[in-house]
């Protein structure tokens, strides 16, 4: 056994090597396909934001979901698992642009901001998004938040060293704060806040009827837009 134990160790290697490779490359599609298609429906006046966005969905949807949301906050917990429902509904015909709004109320909202950040980073925002979401009522008021946030990281397989180095890059503490400022430049001041292709949508809208209802409707303006 002991002399195979080498074949093993760079077969692991490998594997590794290849998972990473994979991860990478799915972070630069999704950066350069949310670079294509972010702000196509922005209100006049509105700031970009980090740049390129983090988009789950088609580049060809004529229907986008901009969800500002901090990730502490209760209700955006309930609205991620909307959200992920109507993405599954509408299929090719819907994406969906996450953007940051940590309140100043919440103590960990940034640092969790930081840490979806970070496991971007290594090509797995999205999973890290959905872990905090997951597992909020843990960490929300954990004196420590970041050591869960890196136990979160190593349950998505991330390099949980260059994942704790990250939450301090100035670059993403900067990505953070351009959501914020594009935010703000778009009448928000509370999470979770939705626009549907650059429209506000009333917080009262915050159901499945109602927000399909608005996808629906949007899908039929861009028809109408279409055929003039």
């Amino acid at each position: 056994m002991k002399r195979y134990l080498p074949f093993v160790i760079i077969a692991a290697i490998a594997l590794s090597a290849v998972a990473t490779g994979a991860a990478v490359y799915r972070s630069k599609k999704q950066r350069l396909a949310a670079a294509s298609v972010v702000n196509v429906h922005d209100p006049a006046g509105a700031k970009p934001g980090a740049k390129p966005a983090h988009m789950r969905g088609s580049t060809k949807a004529t229907v986008t979901i901009e969800e500002f949301a901090d990730f502490q906050c209760p209700p955006c917990g309930g609205i991620s698992g909307l959200v992920k429902e109507l993405e599954k509904k509408n299929a090719d015909r819907l994406r969906v642009v996450f953007r940051h709004y940590p309140l100043k109320n919440h103590a960990n909202a940034v640092p969790a901001a930081l840490a979806a950040e970070a496991a971007g980073l290594q090509g797995k925002f999205w999973e890290m998004h959905d872990l905090l979401f997951k597992n909020q009522l843990a960490w929300s008021k954990a004196a420590d938040a970041r050591s869960l946030f890196t136990e979160y990281a190593a349950s998505i397989n991330l390099d949980t060293t260059r994942f704790a180095g990250d939450m301090n890059d100035e670059k993403l503490k900067a990505r953070v704060t351009a959501d914020q400022e594009r935010a703000t430049s778009m009448g928000v001041s509370r999470t979770p806040s939705i626009f549907i292709n650059g429209q506000a949508i009333p917080s009262e809208s915050f159901s499945m009827t109602g927000l399909q209802t608005a996808i629906d409707s949007a899908v039929q303006g861009n028809k109408q837009a279409s055929a003039q």
